[in-house]
């Protein structure tokens, strides 16, 4: 091999080994942790966009109410008028009696949770068999954060940057009502966000089954719930303790199993565990995804 042809090669063998470094720098996994400034920052970003959406509302709703002031201003001399301050008057060692406030009913056993940003402790992690494969281990650190939603709070579970997920709580008629599902992975530097919408889902002591499906993802789940007493951040309470089993998934042979505590007095969620075995249709063929972790709070005070 002449000096000419064999300067061609190594520079061919160098661009190759720098695309391929270029190529697992670009698809590899990584594992970014949560800090707690982080949970902190997107909560108040949360509650600024909940306190915008109720200004606007009550300013559509103001002018209807200064109309009525002005009128209820313009019938100061109805005769009318002075009758029903008399009675109101005789009616107040009534009100006086009745004053004291009404207690709080809940919805069902537990209520909606206070919203704000509360340490939990991880053990666990997941793994994706595809391609070189692709693993991370949760950090011990993570948080569950609690914010406004349409229909009652969103709940949030960080355990790493690329590995989260979300679950509202809805206020009904009938007490707590699972509303929208999101799931979030990231593997590869490519992002994977499932969105379900769950129906007949009810979060109480009677619950027999949730269903969260969209257009191309389904998870039925058949449910047990039973109130008992348990240790939370080194206090007795009273939970109540969620198990579900995947009874229908996105492909037959997938299994999940979930585990899910409830303070019943607060209604934040304070534990839970959760296995994954599925097998994910990709355009690179099945590959086998296994994910098992456990959480719990470590206080029922949300940081300052």
């Amino acid at each position: 091999m002449d000096k000419q042809k064999r300067t061609l090669l190594i520079v061919a063998v160098v661009v190759l080994a720098v695309a391929g470094v270029i190529a697992v720098r670009a698809f590899r996994t990584t594992t970014t942790e949560i800090e707690a400034v982080d949970a902190v920052d997107r909560l108040e970003q949360a509650l600024d966009e909940d306190e915008q959406g109720d200004s606007s509302s009550s300013a559509d709703e103001s002018q209807p109410a200064d109309e009525a002031d002005e009128a209820a201003e313009g019938s100061d001399d109805d005769p009318a008028t002075d009758d029903a301050e008399a009675s109101d008057d005789s009616a107040e060692p009534d009100e006086a009696e009745s004053s004291e406030p009404e207690p709080t009913v809940a919805s069902g056993p537990v209520r909606l949770p206070d919203v704000g940003v509360y340490p939990i402790s991880v053990t666990g992690g997941e793994q994706l068999d595809l391609a070189t494969g692709a693993a991370r281990e949760y950090p011990p650190d993570g948080f569950i954060t609690v914010t406004p939603s349409a229909c009652g709070v969103e709940i949030r579970t960080d355990f790493v940057q690329e590995r989260w997920q979300s679950l509202e709580w809805c206020e009904t008629d009938t007490g707590l009502e699972l509303g929208e599902e999101q799931i979030f992975h990231q593997f590869f530097g490519l992002d994977d966000l499932v969105v379900r919408s769950c129906t007949d889902s009810p979060l109480s002591v009677d619950a027999t089954s949730w269903t969260c499906q969209s257009t191309d993802s389904v998870a039925e789940r058949a449910v047990t719930a039973t109130l008992t007493t348990a240790d939370v951040a080194g206090e007795e309470r009273s939970v109540l303790v969620v198990v579900t089993s995947l009874v229908l998934g996105d492909h037959p042979d997938n299994i999940e199993t979930i585990e899910l505590w409830v303070d019943v007095e607060t209604g934040l969620p304070v534990r839970e565990t959760r296995t994954y075995d599925f097998t994910l249709v990709t355009p690179l063929g099945d590959a086998g995804y296994t994910e098992a972790y456990e959480w719990s709070v470590t206080s029922l005070v949300p940081l300052g």
